[in-house]
């Protein structure tokens, strides 16, 4: 390579000027960053680009989840009901010294309820629910009936029979309202059932929900909560259902928090073992922690700079740089060790011998890297910007400031202590495991490689699940599936999207749609129910049909009104003042000015209803029709096909399988950049040394993902996208190994134990990843757990082959310091 004639004193130089220079660069952001603002986004949606999914959804998903994400409800449920009550009044004292927290009527006389009630009443001469219809055309016995109530008390709260004579807008109403089973108790909904007796409370978090102060604050005051329950005898039976994604989001932070905890402190442990082992002084790991800390410092804020942001999981996939990084000052101190420790040419460069490979193996991993900018997703290419500028850093440090940072040292250290034996035995083992293997048994070696690949591409399966981002514990699922029994809810991940040219052509799209296609799900239990402006709003057709049919069958000369007026003992003129009532409204037909637009609708709207109507969206109206109880989500997908007619659209969203595809796109797109990277580093190694030979190193890495690949299928784990980014941490490392094993061959014992140890190091790095409880970081940790160990295993064989140009690289003679 041409940079190898440069003498190794300028550029060591120079190096220290770049890393200054970087420094100071760097420094210059940071306050330009500090200035901004820090942001740390959590939204896995975020990773993904926004043209992989319609404009429209997302919008609507994105109104739905500012609705639903502060939202939380809780719930105490007891055997008795006397019990409930009393945990009742425990909860509602707590939540009311809780800032946090403001309850909100799950029912009730809200003043929403009374505004609407108010509008209805204006209107209701147009408005008719859809069994309203049915009586009034076959057999109005029903109304006739429910009208004889409420003139007795029964079933009332509507307007004066002289106003609506059928009392047919307490069913309007009722059809507004949520779907709740259960009575009021002092103003709050309790449900009895075979499981016990609940009573409910919706919350509103004052404060954002994905805040981790404020989840730590809400979680702290549920335990307390809790405990005050178990310590009063009255109710010590009853306990505390939650669901909000407040209460999930809690409960990840501290789950990773706890394995942080434990796994950090494990990590620490043995890399501080491990240093005094084989160093026998803690300089090397200040260094080493020192150079990864630079880099990954210097990532964050170029990264964050970039991008006005940095998300998490560039955070978390970044940060494991360290299994790479740190392998450039394991290379230097273990050549720095071995010099003095041997008594060597003090004023010799240490990187005299490790420039070439130190390059080679940065480039090489840049630009595997690299390839990550050639996807169109937003987080890949901010995966690989942190990486390569982690990486660079890391490596700018160690070549720049250690020899600055040692040169001190060196002169005051005039012999260092060789690492313990055991360091050496295990560090010197697989090279001569592979030095004692004979062809025969290398032959066979490599038919039980090719079983376990066959063995491992029948057994292999993806999974584009997204709970391999986040798996709630079975107590809070739990939690969630008793309280969504109760309540069946509106589902913020399952909907339909509509859109048409005019708010009047969107409610009859959607009154189309009710009507044709949900109805008769709703009636074979596909799903249990659906709410919808246009049931509030209907189209100005609709109201103009349910006029005419109240005129026809209600409110004419010998119509149902008058019928029923005349049994109930009203005069003629109480009939006549009500019948002069309808037709003064409007006349025989509906005025312009008498219509129930939805604009007035939304005025007195609940949040909940309101969010179902979008409004204009590029040039088209846009609304959603939200679903309770889903049953059958195949039956549900196949509708929207099917309804959708001419520039009308309906378009089916289901986030949960939306997310599957993307992760699935995500994972192909991740798998393919791979492929190229191997592609890109076989140029680059042919171009560095011109001998076919060379590309051998290469085969370490592949050989390694393909081994870890298939023991993972036969193990039955199906791969996701996380392996596949574990995937790119085995091409660093690999090639790191190759690179140092095909220059110093088998008997360079410096290159061996610095290899050793930098698998050591990414052991106690990832391995204990894969003990985590959360799927994605244990996919993560055990791809690299038995990544490294593959490499390892696979790095002696390219030590095999020594091109000429070795030489350049090496020492004269052989470097042993056993």
């Amino acid at each position: 390579m041409p940079f190898v004639t440069v003498p190794v004193n300028t550029v060591q130089r120079w190096l220290g000027v770049i890393t200054a220079i970087v420094t100071l660069a760097v420094l210059a952001l940071l306050g330009q960053v500090l200035n901004q603002g820090v942001r740390v986004e959590a939204d896995l949606q975020k990773l993904f680009p926004k043209d992989q999914l319609h404009p429209l959804a997302a919008r609507a998903t994105e109104q739905l989840y500012r609705e639903f994400g502060n939202k939380a409800l809780l719930a105490v449920q007891a055997p008795q009901r006397d019990e409930a009550r009393q945990a009742a009044e425990v909860l509602a004292r707590a939540i009311a010294h809780n800032p946090l927290l403001h309850i909100e009527q799950v029912a009730g006389h809200s003043p929403q309820l009374i505004a609407q009630q108010a509008l209805i009443a204006r209107h209701h001469f147009q408005l008719l629910t859809p069994q309203q219809r049915e009586h009034l055309r076959t057999d109005p016995t029903p109304l006739l009936g429910q009208a004889q109530a409420a003139l007795f008390g029964f079933n009332g709260n509507g307007l004066s029979p002289l106003d609506d004579p059928l009392n047919l807008v307490p069913g309007y109403l009722h059809q507004l309202q949520p779907a709740l089973n259960g009575e009021l108790l002092n103003d709050r909904l309790l449900v009895a059932d075979e499981q016990g007796q609940l009573i409910l409370f919706a919350l509103s978090v004052q404060g954002e929900a994905f805040s981790l102060s404020v989840q730590e604050q809400v979680d702290t005051w549920l335990t307390q909560v809790r405990q005050q329950l178990q310590d009063n005898p009255h109710t010590a039976n009853s306990q505390i259902l939650v669901s909000g994604a407040i209460f999930h989001a809690a409960q990840a932070a501290q789950q990773a928090q706890r394995e942080v905890r434990v796994i950090g402190i494990g990590s620490l442990v043995g890399l501080l073992l491990l240093f005094m082992l084989a160093f026998r002084r803690l300089q090397p790991l200040f260094l080493s922690v020192l150079s990864v800390a630079y880099g990954c410092g210097c990532a964050f804020v170029v990264t964050h700079w970039l991008f006005a942001e940095i998300h998490l999981m560039t955070l978390v996939f970044g940060a494991s740089l360290i299994g790479v990084a740190v392998d450039y000052s394991l290379h230097y101190l273990c050549k720095y060790h071995a010099t003095l420790a041997s008594g060597g040419d003090r004023d010799k460069p240490v990187l005299d011998g490790l420039l070439a490979s130190l390059v080679l193996s940065l480039i090489t991993s840049v630009l595997a890297y690299s390839c990550l900018f050639q996807a169109s997703l937003p987080g890949l290419q901010q995966i690989a910007c942190f990486s390569i500028i982690g990486l660079a850093c890391s490596w700018l440090f160690v070549m720049g400031l250690y020899p600055l940072l040692l040169r001190q040292r060196a002169q005051v250290d005039s012999s260092l202590p060789a690492p313990v034996p055991l360091v050496d035995r295990c560090a010197f083992s697989i090279w001569q495991f592979w030095q004692a293997t004979s062809r025969q048994a290398r032959i066979w070696l490599a038919v039980v490689l090719l079983g376990v690949f066959s063995l491992g591409a029948f057994s292999f399966s993806i999974s584009n699940d997204v709970r391999t981002f986040y798996t709630p514990s079975p107590e809070l699922m739990a939690s969630e599936r008793r309280l969504q029994q109760v309540l069946q809810g509106v589902s913020p991940n399952q909907y339909f999207l509509l859109s048409a040219a005019s708010p009047e052509q969107l409610l009859q799209l959607e009154e189309q749609f009710r009507y044709g296609h949900l109805d008769p799900l709703v009636a074979r239990g596909a799903v249990h129910g659906y709410t919808a402006t246009s049931v509030a709003v209907p189209s100005q057709r609709q109201q103009a049909l349910d006029y005419q049919l109240q005129r026809d069958r209600v409110y004419s000369n010998q119509g149902l009104a008058s019928e029923f007026m005349q049994s109930a003992g009203f005069g003629a003129e109480a009939i006549a003042d009500t019948r002069e009532k309808f037709h003064l409204a409007a006349g025989n037909d509906l005025l312009p000015d008498t219509w129930l637009l939805p604009d007035a609708w939304l005025q007195v709207a609940r949040p909940d209803q309101r969010l179902l109507w979008l409004g204009e969206r590029e040039q088209s109206w846009v609304s959603i029709i939200g679903l309770r109880g889903v049953a059958d989500v195949d039956a549900l997908a196949g509708l929207a096909s099917r309804a959708a007619t001419g520039q009308n659209t309906i378009l089916w969203v289901d986030r949960v399988a939306d997310m599957s595809v993307l992760l699935q796109h995500l994972l192909q797109v991740s798998a393919l950049l791979l492929l190229l990277a191997y592609g890109v580093i076989i140029v680059l190694l042919w171009c560095a040394y011109r001998q076919w030979r060379a590309l051998v190193q290469v085969v370490v890495p592949m050989l390694t993902t393909l081994t870890t690949l298939s023991v993972l299928a036969i193990l039955g784990v199906d791969i996701t996208l996380f392996h596949v980014f574990g995937c790119y941490l085995i091409l660093g490392l690999g090639m790191d190994y190759s690179i140092f094993s095909y220059v110093g061959g088998m008997h360079d014992r410096v290159s061996q134990r610095a290899i050793w140890l930098s698998v050591v190091t990414s052991l106690l790095s990832f391995g204990l990843l894969s003990l985590s409880s959360t799927p994605m970081v244990q996919a993560f940790g055990m791809t690299l757990l038995l990544g490294c160990l593959f490499n390892w295993l696979y790095a002696p064989l390219v030590a095999t082959l020594k091109p000429p140009m070795q030489r350049l690289h090496r020492h004269k003679g052989k470097q042993d310091d056993e």
